[in-house]
């Protein structure tokens, strides 16, 4: 059972895993939402009913370490790299006290006044290559991030696939505008904005690119995340009324 928010909740889930396998098959992962940002809880309150069980997907992340080592962790909710992965190490737990829409929101924009585009080059399903100057990369099994941000709004916790949405590099005033379109779920109409939906990504940059998963700062690029179908079943506990 993970009490507690996104980062509380992918560290349960990384106890369940050894080499993409369960250590107990048997095993499920009870989610009670008591944090800031609680972005995976969203998408699941959605799709899982109260009280009932569900097999989701989850990826594996194989990211870069700040110390150039090349370790793997799982994801349940959403990888980002670029202006998602700065605005993670940026925003800590004092910040995040102020609540956790406000502290992401602030963070982000503090962070996008000093923030370029970065030049990347992204494969898809290791046939499709993108080569773009980006402003984030969001990579979902579920829709939200940043406190309610729907960074992919398509994303279905359990299809198999994972949902990309590629910003490309945007102006502060492009950026703040298009707030509405990021929290309403509107962001793919953005002329600025691509969606993909695969099974698996990679990328890299001769820059420096920051990493996050489920909204903790991990590493930066390069990266490589692949889709685990129905991998966990999860549920969240229905409690009776007070």
């Amino acid at each position: 059972m993970a009490v507690g928010g996104d980062g509380t909740i992918n560290e349960v889930v990384n106890g369940f895993f050894e080499e993409e396998q369960l250590i107990a098959t048997d095993a499920e992962l009870a989610v009670i939402a008591k944090g800031t940002g609680s972005d995976f809880s969203r998408s699941l309150n959605h799709a899982v009913p109260s009280g009932e069980r569900r097999l989701i997907d989850v990826t594996k992340v194989r990211y870069t370490a700040i110390d150039g080592v090349r370790p793997s962790r799982y994801s349940i909710n959403v990888t980002s790299f670029g202006i998602g992965g700065e605005v993670a190490a940026r925003v800590n737990r004092p910040a995040k006290s102020f609540g956790g829409r406000m502290a992401y929101l602030a963070g982000m924009l503090r962070t996008a006044l000093s923030y370029s585009g970065k030049l990347v080059t992204i494969e898809l399903n290791n046939s499709q290559t993108i080569e773009e100057k980006i402003l984030n990369v969001a990579a979902g099994n579920g829709q939200y991030q940043g406190a309610g941000m729907r960074v992919c709004p398509g994303a279905i916790l359990d299809d198999g696939l994972l949902d990309v949405t590629v910003i490309r590099d945007i102006s502060l005033r492009e950026l703040a505008t298009g707030l509405g379109q990021l929290y309403g779920g509107g962001i793919y109409s953005h002329p600025k904005v691509q969606a993909y939906r695969v099974n698996r990504l990679s990328a890299a940059s001769k820059e420096s690119v920051f990493v996050e998963i489920d909204g903790e700062s991990v590493g930066k690029l390069p990266i490589e995340i692949s889709i685990l179908p129905k991998a966990i079943r999860v549920w969240m506990p229905r409690f009776p009324a007070d």
